[in-house]
């Protein structure tokens, strides 16, 4: 039976790292038994609540072949791991999906240089552009220290004589 495993790897471990590990989760599999049909490495991902003051993990699904009897056997030294921060064992009856799992927050891996693939060059001068309302309300925001002081004593004035 074909069986998917989702697990997230902590951030403590580099980009470079994340393969040793990813081979050592592998070795646990084929420990237990397993034949590994597919893995995808899915990124760096936030978490959607931190998981002991961890706010990050990298996603690795895994498309494993093993009996059932020995899934729990995985499912425990996958518990006992300190490489994997959560993971979840799900029965695939239908076998391995054809599409492409593509995350919402990904973030991939460093390259040769320490960059991320889609991070701009900070090197690079930033230029902002106004908007022409903007700057028309700051301009009809501007007023003197006087002006500003007799606006506030006529609101003042006018809510206390309201109330009395």
């Amino acid at each position: 039976m074909i069986y998917e495993i989702m697990s997230i790897i902590p951030p403590k471990f580099s980009d470079s790292e994340i393969d040793g590990v990813v081979t050592k989760i592998e070795a646990l599999y084929t420990a237990s038994g397993a034949t590994i049909k597919k893995t995808t490495n899915l990124g760096k991902i936030k978490l959607a609540y931190p998981i002991d003051k961890v706010r990050y993990g990298t996603y690795i699904l895994t498309y494993v072949e093993v009996d059932g009897e020995k899934v729990a056997k995985i499912d425990q030294d996958l518990r006992l791991s300190d490489d994997v921060l959560r993971h979840i064992i799900i029965v695939r009856p239908e076998g391995i999906p054809a599409v492409v799992f593509k995350m919402t927050s990904y973030q991939p891996p460093l390259n040769a240089e320490g960059r991320r693939a889609g991070e701009r060059d900070e090197s690079a001068p930033r230029t902002r552009t106004d908007r022409p309302a903007d700057a028309a309300i700051v301009e009809k925001a501007k007023m003197s220290t006087a002006e500003l002081n007799d606006k506030l004593d006529q609101i003042l004035d006018s809510d206390i004589l309201k109330n009395i």
